[in-house]
C-alpha cells in the first residue's frame, strides 16, 4: 500500500501571531520525550497497518527545523526499520530561515532530506515584524545560498500576501528578489485571518487592518504573472514549480493517497479510515507511554475522503483523473457530484472534460473552491 509520511514537530522558538496549527514553544526535555513516543507511534503504526510503502515523507509543524539532528536520525532508523521505503523517496522538511546554518542543512542532507522548504513570508523587515517572525530578510538569501551550495537539487520557498498595511509595489518588490533567487519550488499563500490567533483577535478589534478582496485579487494576479513570466508552472492552485519539481507529497495527498500522520495532531487517511490524534503533549505522551495509540478519532470516511478528493484536485491544473478516482474509491466521480451545477459550469466555460479529466478552465481555476463545492452533491 502506498502513502505519504506526515510529522507534525509541534515546537516552535516563538509564536507568529497568524499562525493556527498546534504548537508550543521549544522545550529541550519535552523534545526528548515525544521523540520517545514518537518512535513508540511509529511501530505501533506500522503494526497496525502492515504493507505500507512510505513514497514521500514531510516534516511539518511547528518548526521542524529546531529539532536535534541526533532525535531525528533515531526516528528516521525507527521509519526504515519499520516499513517498506521507496528508493526515490521525496523528504522534505519545513525550516525556518532564522534556525538552519550550512552544518544543519548539511546534516539533515545526510539524514536523507531531499527538499528543504523555507518559510520566508515575506523579504520586507517591517512586514516580518508585523507577522511575529523572527529571521531578517539576509537570513532568507542566506538558506537559499545554503541550500545550493549544498547542492539540494530541489527545495521550496513560501510566500505570504495580503499582509497588514502590504501595498502591490511591497509586493511586486517581494515577487522581484524571490524570483531573482530562482528557486525550484515556489508556495504563494494569502494570509488569512483564523479564529483563535493573536492576528484574528487584533483584526477583529480594529487593531490590524488587512488588505481588502479586491486588492487581495490583484495582489495573487500580480503573483500569478510574474511566476509564469519567469518560467514557473503553476500546477496548483497556491504553487508554482521549475519543470519537474513538484511537490509528490502535497499532489499525492490532493489527489486522495493514503497518508500516515505521526505526532500530536497528525491527521492520517489510511485504508478508508480517518484518522486523527490528540492535540496535546502532554496526552500524546502519556497514551504512547501505555502502548496505546494517542488517537481522538477512527473512523470510515471513504466519502468524505472521496468528496475531499475533487475539492483538491480541482484546485490541480490537471484536475480529477476520473478513472483513478473510480478506481480508489470504488464509485464513479459523477456519483458524487450534482449533474445540475456540472451542466451548468460546463456550459459557462468554468468546467472541462479532458480526455478523463475532468478540470477547470483559465476563468474556472480561480474560482476553484467556489466551484467545487458549488458541484459536490
Amino acid at each position: 500500500m502506498p502513502a505519504g509520511l506526515y510529522l507534525h514537530y509541534p515546537f516552535c522558538p516563538y509564536l507568529c501571531n497568524y499562525c493556527d496549527y498546534f504548537k508550543s514553544l521549544y522545550n529541550k526535555s519535552d523534545e526528548q520525550t515525544l521523540f520517545d513516543s514518537l518512535i513508540t507511534e511509529t511501530r505501533l503504526v506500522a503494526e497496525e497497518f502492515p504493507n505500507t510503502k512510505i513514497e514521500t515523507i514531510f516534516i511539518g509543524g511547528g518548526t521542524p527545523s529546531l529539532a536535534k539532528i541526533d532525535l531525528l536520525e533515531n526516528w528516521l532508523k525507527t521509519v526504515r526499520e519499520s516499513f517498506d521505503i521507496a528508493d526515490d523517496i521525496e523528504f522534505s522538511i519545513e525550516c525556518n530561515p532564522d534556525s538552519v546554518s550550512q552544518e544543519y542543512l548539511a546534516a539533515l542532507k545526510d539524514l536523507g532530506v531531499t527538499r528543504p522548504n523555507f518559510g520566508i513570508q515575506t523579504f520586507d523587515p517591517d512586514l516580518l515584524k508585523q507577522i511575529g517572525r523572527g529571521h531578517t530578510p539576509h537570513q532568507i538569501q542566506e538558506a537559499i545560498y545554503f541550500a545550493n551550495v549544498l547542492g539540494f537539487k530541489s527545495y521550496g520557498v513560501d510566500l505570504l500576501f495580503g499582509l497588514p498595511r502590504q501595498t502591490s509595489a511591497m509586493l511586486k518588490k517581494d515577487l522581484s528578489q524571490l524570483v531573482d533567487l530562482a528557486p525550484p519550488h515556489i508556495s504563494f499563500y494569502q494570509l488569512t485571518s483564523e479564529e483563535g490567533t493573536q492576528l484574528y483577535a487584533e483584526v477583529s478589534s480594529g487593531k490590524v487592518v488587512l488588505p481588502d478582496d479586491s486588492l487581495v485579487s490583484a495582489m495573487y494576479k500580480i503573483g500569478c504573472d510574474k511566476f509564469l513570466s519567469a518560467g514557473y508552472e503553476h500546477y496548483e492552485i497556491a504553487s508554482f514549480a521549475k519543470e519537474g519539481q513538484e511537490c509528490r507529497h502535497s499532489l499525492n495527498y490532493w489527489q486522495g493517497e493514503d497518508v500516515v500522520g505521526l505526532g500530536p495532531s497528525a491527521h492520517s487517511y489510511l485504508n478508508g479510515h480517518r484518522l486523527a490524534n490528540v492535540e496535546s503533549i502532554s496526552k500524546y505522551i502519556e497514551s504512547l507511554k501505555q502502548k496505546k495509540m494517542p488517537r481522538i478519532l477512527n473512523e470510515p470516511a471513504l466519502l468524505d475522503r472521496a468528496d475531499e478528493t475533487i475539492i483538491s484536485s480541482l484546485r490541480l491544473r490537471n484536475g480529477v483523473d476520473c478513472k483513478k478516482f473510480e478506481s480508489m474509491f470504488g464509485l464513479p466521480l459523477k456519483d458524487r457530484i450534482d449533474s445540475k451545477e456540472y451542466e451548468k459550469l460546463m456550459e459557462a466555460g468554468l468546467l472541462l472534460d479532458d480526455k478523463g479529466r475532468l478540470r477547470l478552465s483559465d476563468e474556472g481555476y480561480y474560482l476553484a473552491d467556489e466551484i467545487a463545492l458549488r458541484l459536490l452533491k
